[in-house]
């Protein structure tokens, strides 16, 4: 099974191939092939293209890394809404309160009180109406694919597309398999650089992944890789299906205004039927 390449390795393999086509480059100048020399120099731009995006992204990471390591002067703590709309952006994915708390303490070793987010979804919604462009995201509810309602455990972001933050029937699995993902290739990251954090993120990772066949092998260190591996066989057979039912239910919800796109339709309580459950 392949491993996925370190930014590093990327870099170096890169710069191999640019070597090699350079090397096609001068043959192809010394027999005057036209054509041969600009299939060379086509490929010679896509390779430094993908060289540089490359290096920005060691380079940033690098200086992420540094930032972690480096001891911090104590300073006021950020606005709950910015950690967890952060922790969301992470996980790719609607979550609980009690993840995001999780991510939030492995990333920055202070965890928000879970309870705290039931009050920051009710202020989100109060400052949405009174002006929904007042900020360019807001913390929202996940909404139910089937009656288009919020859902209070679960929290996303509303800059996300709709058919990301609604959830069907198969939508559990797959999304929990998209954390795995997201986690675990965080995780490969950390490592590479030797962040402190990627001992957290293990932790966090390890009981997801448990839940994945053949993701998880004995009782040492987990092996990002594989879980990515094992996470995106399973995904494979979902992701079709549970795309389609998620697509259908937003397109249902297109022409609504914008407060039900990101709060969702209000539950409509039957009282007759609540009524006669109680006689």
């Amino acid at each position: 099974m392949s491993r996925v390449l370190t930014l590093s390795e990327q870099l170096a393999a890169n710069a191999n191939k640019q070597q090699a086509v350079y090397r096609e480059l001068t043959t192809a100048l010394g027999a005057g092939d036209a054509a041969r020399r600009d299939r060379a120099q086509a490929r010679i731009a896509a390779l430094t293209a993908e060289y540089q995006r490359l290096a920005d992204a060691l380079h940033f990471s690098e200086l992420e890394a540094r930032e972690i390591a480096a001891p911090r002067p104590k300073k006021a703590a950020r606005p709950l809404r910015e950690l967890a709309l952060d922790a969301l952006e992470d996980l790719g994915v609607p979550a609980a309160p009690s993840l995001i708390a999780d991510l939030t303490a492995a990333l920055t070793g202070s965890r928000p009180s879970p309870s705290r987010f039931a009050s920051l979804k009710r202020d989100e919604e109060n400052a949405a109406r009174r002006n929904i462009a007042a900020r360019p995201a807001w913390v929202v509810p996940a909404l139910n694919a089937a009656q288009l309602t919020a859902i209070p455990r679960l929290l996303s972001s509303s800059a996300w597309p709709l058919e990301r933050r609604v959830l069907g029937a198969r939508s559990m699995r797959t999304d929990h398999l998209r954390i795995a993902i997201n986690l675990s290739q965080r995780l490969a990251s950390l490592r590479e650089l030797g962040a402190a954090e990627a001992e957290a993120i293990e932790r966090l990772v390890y009981p997801i992944a448990r839940s994945i066949p053949g993701a998880v092998q004995g009782l040492g260190r987990i092996d990002p890789t594989r879980i990515c591996a094992m996470a995106v066989k399973e995904l494979a057979q979902l992701e079709d299906a549970d795309l389609d039912e998620r697509r259908k239910a937003a397109q249902r919800l297109k022409d609504a205004s914008v407060m039900h796109r990101l709060w969702g339709w209000p539950t409509i309580v039957d009282t007759g039927q609540a009524e006669r459950a109680l006689m």
